[in-house]
């Protein structure tokens, strides 16, 4: 079974892409906000828009038959909805010069989510012998821990009336506390040996969106967030890890075919 351990080559790549991405955001905000806000606005073609390339490759490659087929439409879906959600915020901020939040570009960020969800479960379907009564009550009193300071947040301590607003900042909590049972499973099985690269990489790139999400929160409560913000990093890190991730299993799967 692929691990960490035996793709150095994509081990390589991958750290720097993830060490360019932050230390571009740094010199940006170094620089000032607003060569913090256009870099990081900017930063979002490239990388969501590999990982859009790379999630219609594979499902080109797996088609939608059987597990593995529903979970990789489910990750095309996701791809594409989150895409179209990163060029939505970016028009409106960088052309239209409007506040992003809350705006059309959320429904398409809120939309892609239970497509992730999906993805997750599909794909945890054959291995899910090897999930055990303790991996998922550690992962449930997470995912509620999340969900309940989510909704601190955004109920117990927001700064805001518009009911919009409420409903959508209150939306990402609610799936980040859905998202993360599977992606910290997912860990716990790597850590078991049960899975690949592939698999280890998405479920960390998961966990980054929580992180990322949850500073969301925190900023837009004392309205010190901005796009390109260095606590913006986790974003830009999930589609890296899921870009990387997804090539990984492209890899494979084609030594798979020349090996038959």
């Amino acid at each position: 079974m692929q691990t960490v351990f035996d793709t150095l080559f994509e081990k390589k790549y991958l750290i720097a892409s993830l060490v360019t991405c932050t230390a571009l955001v740094l010199l940006s905000n170094y620089l000032g906000v607003e060569s913090a806000i256009i870099i990081g606005n900017l930063l979002y073609i490239p990388t969501s828009g590999t990982l859009l390339i790379l999630a219609i490759l594979m499902l080109v490659r797996f088609g939608t038959s059987g597990y593995h087929g529903v979970a990789w439409f489910a990750f095309a879906c996701y791809s594409v909805s989150w895409f179209v959600a990163e060029m939505l915020w970016i028009v409106q901020e960088l052309y239209l010069n409007i506040d992003p939040f809350p705006s059309a570009a959320d429904i398409f960020y809120i939309i892609g989510y239970p497509f992730l969800l999906m993805f997750f479960v599909a794909y945890l379907q054959p291995v899910k012998v090897n999930i055990t009564k303790k991996m998922f009550a550690t992962s449930t009193v997470f995912a509620v821990g999340i969900l309940v300071l989510g909704l601190y947040l955004t109920l117990g301590h927001g700064t805001t009336d518009d009911l919009f607003m409420m409903v959508i900042a209150t939306a990402y909590p609610a799936f980040d506390s859905m998202i993360i049972i599977p992606a910290l499973l997912g860990v716990g099985l790597f850590f078991k040996g049960k899975v690949n690269l592939m698999w280890t990489l998405i479920c960390f790139g998961a966990i980054c969106v929580f992180t990322a999400d949850t500073a969301f929160l925190l900023g837009q409560n004392d309205d010190t967030y901005y796009t390109g913000n260095p606590l913006e990093i986790p974003f830009y890190w999930n589609y890296i890890l899921l870009s990387f991730g997804v090539y990984s299993h492209l890899g494979l799967f084609r030594k798979e075919s020349y090996s038959r």
